[in-house]
């Protein structure tokens, strides 16, 4: 049975996971939309209006991770993505707030959700990076061998 199973390469990996923490990440934004004006960021922060924008990225690059990890060593791995996501969610929304809070890039909205979009882009090329160089870790192979039910 085990045999019927397809087991993805590095590219279908990073793009199952990358799926699925959009839909986790556009439901977080649209949850975070303020129904009575009420922001999640009041004080000090970015216009109530970003929220879901900013929430997106930080969601998307957090969940990434935790995925990944699970997928090179299981509950180990997902542990291991739980701290790499608390960095990267910290990242993202410290980027946020200096983007769009100290308004460094100007007034433009476009301008500053374009450098928003790129910090996340760049940080989920960083993990696309790390997601390769771990699938060729010969010490990882190693540990996927040791999980059982996991055919490599």
């Amino acid at each position: 049975m085990w045999q019927k199973f397809h087991i993805l390469s590095r590219a279908q990996v990073f793009l199952v996971a990358s799926v699925s923490a959009a839909v986790i990440s556009l439901a977080v934004a649209l949850a975070s939309i303020p129904a009575d004006g009420v922001s999640w960021n009041r004080f000090l922060g970015p216009s109530r209006q970003l929220d879901p924008f900013i929430n997106f990225g930080a969601t998307f690059v957090s969940v990434l991770p935790v995925f990944l990890g699970y997928y090179h060593l299981a509950r180990l791995g997902a542990f291991l993505g739980a701290a790499i996501s608390a960095l990267a969610w910290y990242a993202t929304h410290s980027c946020a707030w200096i983007i769009f809070g100290f308004e460094i890039f100007g007034r433009s909205l476009v301008l500053q959700g374009s450098t928003y979009v790129a910090v996340w882009v760049l940080l989920s090329g960083l993990l696309l990076w790390a997601h390769i160089r771990a699938s060729d870790s010969r010490a990882v192979r190693d540990a996927q061998r040791l999980v059982p039910f996991r055919r490599v």
